[in-house]
This record gives structure tokens, sequence and C-alpha cells, in this order.
């Protein structure tokens, strides 16, 4: 209990170092630092994403698309002969070399012109011919891949000699060139014109469409102190269309590692706070339908103290728990001393009516032979001494039993000098202590928190008992210390069959029914309400009294049947 109060007291300290909205990560708090922390981890893959993978994978698309494109283009060619009907991409660039079977004209077609080269170079009619030669054979699939290497750098180089120094306007040029151009009206339409003006550079930027691709011309002019300079860059503007597939196709990879991402931060997030939660449940279930109320805190974080929401219903709930079993323990305690109470009276009332009887019936007896003047019962005065000494045993009996029950009601505990306390008892029993021939002595001294009324009522019967059955010249010691107050007789001895019941009413060693029996009970029975232990066992050469003091002299009897025994029960 202890133990639980403790952790109760620093739990209790940490927690309020701040109030509830002020505390170190509510839950309100961590549930914002998650969707941070999550929208980072989205923002971070999409960004890498497009940063990283987008690029490639676009590459990758336009390459192929350029490679499709390429391949249709050439098919389409070879079916019609002729670019009409045909898409192109970027209509200006792409050429077609048309090489016939026979003859010395071969063609360049392209989406605007028509190009015919007619070779008449014999010499050049020859290079043709090998061409044709090694073409066939590349059908044919005769040749292997480094001899067409090997022809087609000598061809290259040939080529070289033959028109290197020619002018193409002279008239032993070794071709003749017919250029055929083609009007494609309507094929461009102008998108938009724009004007940039960056310091002494002038830009145009003129963008038209084919009506499947789009293409920009920046004309760029500037003023030197020498020159006027004109530069033109065609260039072809990207297609969203390009870029859509590549989303589209990764659309599935995103959002399955979207999920996923999702699905296991959420999974972590909800095992931090639901699964306490679920513990915390589970253990005050437990506690509910088990009565499982030795158990000393709930768990719901594996020992670890949380600093918020949760760790305030935890906290709220052990307060709860330690309150329900503080009120359990008191009931049960307040059970166990009622138990006990009825036990005593009953057991009390029994043996008190049953040592009532003899000196009711003696008294009896005499009173009835005095008033018929049967024989020796005639001397009214010498037997009138004899049923007053009955009736003040009953008297003392009834005595007894009233005070039992008043001091305990009224109980007050102060610090009591036990040095004083033990000679002022010594004191009293000087007397008879000297007419019997016995020696009392006391020794040591201290003090105790105790009820002084029921303590020297203790100390009281047990030397009474001491003395009563010391021999003659033995001696009769009370020592005090700080948790131990013994009455040791010297010389005594109590019967072994006697010791387990030494603390029952109306038990006694007396054979001549000199004595009650109430006294040891009443001082067990005081001990026990002021929380002391009582102990009587033979000794060597006597017989020993001890009244241990517990710590703090507190009242605790409901701890277990181990407990109670030890209290002289």
């Amino acid at each position: 209990m202890n133990k639980f109060s403790a952790r109760m007291r620093d739990r209790k300290a940490k927690l309020s170092k701040g109030t509830r909205r002020g505390m170190e990560m509510g839950l309100r708090r961590k549930t914002f630092l998650y969707s941070i922390i999550l929208a980072g981890l989205m923002t971070a893959f999409v960004l890498g994403y497009f940063v990283l993978m987008l690029p490639s994978l676009y590459v990758d698309y336009v390459m192929k698309s350029n490679l499709d494109l390429i391949g249709r283009v050439q098919q389409g060619y070879m079916e019609e002969r002729s670019y009409d009907g045909l898409t192109v991409k970027n209509p200006s660039s792409v050429v077609t070399l048309e090489l016939p079977d026979e003859g010395n004209d071969f063609y360049l077609k392209g989406k605007f012109f028509s190009l015919m080269i007619g070779v008449r170079d014999k010499e050049l009619q020859e290079i043709l011919a090998d061409a044709r030669a090694v073409m066939d054979a590349v059908r044919a699939g005769a040749l292997p891949d480094r001899n067409i290497t090997e022809l087609t750098a000598r061809l290259q180089k040939r080529l070289q000699e033959i028109f290197a120094g020619r002018d193409v306007l002279s008239e032993d040029f070794p071709v003749e060139i017919t250029i055929e151009q083609k009007e494609v009206p309507g094929i461009y339409r102008e998108e938009y014109v724009r004007m940039h003006v960056d310091s002494d550079i002038v830009i145009y930027e003129v963008s038209v469409s084919d009506g499947d691709y789009q293409y920009t011309t920046y004309t760029a002019m500037g003023w030197t102190e020498d020159a006027f300079i004109v530069t033109f860059m065609p260039t072809m503007t990207p297609r969203i269309e390009e870029v859509t597939p590549i989303v589209s196709g990764s659309l599935p990879m995103i959002t399955a590692v979207i999920f996923l991402t999702v699905l296991i931060a959420s999974r972590f997030f909800a095992g931090r706070i639901v699964n306490p939660i679920i513990r915390l449940a589970d253990s005050a279930q437990s506690a509910a339908i088990g009565g499982v109320f030795e158990r000393e805190e709930f768990d719901p974080g594996h020992g670890a103290e949380r600093m918020d929401e949760i760790g305030m219903l935890e906290q709220n709930l052990q307060e709860l728990y330690g309150k329900l079993r503080d009120s359990y323990r008191e009931l049960e305690c307040k059970n166990h001393l009622l138990e006990e109470e009825n036990e005593r009276q009953e057991v009390f009332l029994r043996a008190s009516s049953h040592q009532l009887k003899t000196p009711v019936a003696a008294a009896l007896l005499l009173v009835e032979g005095m008033m018929n003047e049967v024989g020796k019962y005639k001397d009214t005065k010498a037997y009138l001494p004899e049923v007053k000494k009955q009736l003040m045993a009953m008297r003392r009996i009834v005595e007894d039993i009233l005070y039992l029950n008043h001091c305990v009601g009224n109980m007050q505990k102060e610090q009591v000098n036990l040095r004083e306390l033990l000679q002022e008892l010594a004191g009293n029993y000087g007397v008879q202590a000297e007419d019997k021939g016995v020696c009392v002595e006391t020794e040591g001294g201290g003090t105790v928190r105790a009820d002084r009324e029921m303590l020297r009522i203790i100390v009281d019967n047990l030397l009474s008992n001491a003395v009563q059955h010391t021999p003659e010249g033995q001696q009769v010691v009370l020592r005090a210390a700080a948790d131990e107050l013994s009455v040791t007789n010297y010389g005594g001895r109590i019967e072994e069959k006697l010791l387990p019941n030494i603390f029952d009413p109306f038990v006694t060693s007396d054979t001549g029914q000199k004595g009650k029996g109430l006294g040891l009970y009443v001082a067990a029975y005081y001990c026990r309400r002021m929380g002391c232990r009582l102990e009587i066992a033979n000794i060597e050469d006597g017989v020993c009294a001890r009244v241990l003091f517990q710590a703090g002299n507190n009242l605790d009897i409901c701890n277990g049947k181990e407990r109670r025994t030890g209290l002289c029960y």
C-alpha cells in the first residue's frame, strides 16, 4: 500500500508541473505531429518521384515514342511512297532516302520537298552499283556486320575524295540535283507571337501547330558596335499528352506506396493510442470481475510513464482503483473487527456467565442457610462477610467487563515514559512482594506512543501474575526498551498444555481458584487494540512475558491471517 501511494505521489508531482493543456505532449499535439510527419513523408515521396523518377521515365517514354513513330513513318512511306497523309513529328526535319534498284537516280523526300539526285559521274555510278550490291547482300543476310561496316567506311571515304573541292554550281559537279517544292496548305496554324526584351537583346517567340505537335521558333536580335546579329532556334514544344501516360502508368505504384505508408503509420499510431486504453480496460475489468484487489497498479504502457491524456486517464484510474482498494480493505477490516468483536462478546458472555455461576450459587447457599438458620449458618455475623466476599467477586467481574469495553471506545494515545510507569507499578506491589519474599526490580527505559491507562492495565496484570506465581526468594524483573517491554518472573513455570490457550478468558493455572483467569485475556485484548503483540513463553529458569511495540504503534490487524495470528489471537 505504501509502495502504491509513493508511486501515485510521484506521478502526481510529475503531472502537476503543468495543466492538462500544458502537458509535454498531449494527444492532440501528438495527432497533429503525426499528421505533419505523414504529410511530410507523402510530400517527400511525391517530390522524390517527380524529381528523380519522372524525368527518366519521361526520357524513356519519349525515346520509345520516337522509335515507334519512325517505324510508323517508315512503314507508311513504304506503302504510299509519299509523305501525304503521314503524321510526322517535326516534319521540317524528317527526310527519307529512296534508292531504286535500277538506274542512276535516287531521291530525298520530306513533308515539304522532293529532291531527285542524278548521278552523272562514272565513278559514282560504280560506287552506286557497289552500294546496291551491298544492300542486296544485306537483304539476303549474306554479309556479316563487320564487312558492312568496312564497306560503309570505304564508301564514305571515297565520296569525300570525289566531292572534295567541287563547286555545286559548276558544270562538272558529279551529280545533278532537281528540287521539287511541295505546297502543303494549312499544315501550320499560328498559336501565338510574343516579344521579350532583355537589356540590349530582343527575342521574338513564334509558336505554330500542325494539329498534332506544336513548334516554337525563337529569333534573337541584338546590336553591337559594328554589326546587327540575328540568331534562329527552332524547337519542338513538349506536349502534356506525353507526360499524362507516364503519370497514369505510375498511379498504381504511387497509390500502393501511399496506401501502405498511411496504413503502416496509422497502425503504429493507433497502437500507441488504442493499446494502452485496451490494457487499462482489461485491467479494470479483471479487477472488477475477478476481484484482483491485491494488484499494485494498472500497466498501460509496459512500465512507461506517459505525460498525455492517456497518462491522465491512467492516473485517474489509479486513484479510483486505490480508493476502491482502500475502501474494500477498510470494509474488510471493519467486517473483521465486527466478527472479532461478536466472537469475543459471545465467548466472553458465555465464559463470564459460567464464571458468575459459582459466586452466585455460593452466595445463595449462604443466604438460604442463614435465613433458615440451618446448623452453622445461624451465626450470621460469621457468614455475612462470606456473602459480601462472593458479591464483591461478582462486582469485580462485571466491572472488568464494563471497563474492557469502555477503554476500547475511549483510547487516547500519548507519549508514555516506560521507566516511570514500571517504577510506579513496582511500588504498588512492594508490600505484596515483601510478604511473599519476592524482589521486584526495574531496568531500562524509553518512551512509547500508547494509551497510558491501557498500557498500565497490561503491565499491571502481567506483574500481578508474576508476583503471584513467583516462589519465595526469587525475583521479578521489569525491563523497558524503545520497542519492547518485558516482565520476567524467575522460578515460575506454566504448564505446556496451557500455553496454546493462555490468552483465552478464564484460563488459569491457579488450582486454588483464587484468580478469575481474566488478566492475560484483558492484557492481550488491549495489546491488540493498541497495535502491540503480547508473547508469553517459558524460559530456562522462569517465565517471560513480552509486549512488542510495532513501528509507529499503528493499529494494523486486517492484513491477513498471519499478521492477525501474530497479534495474540
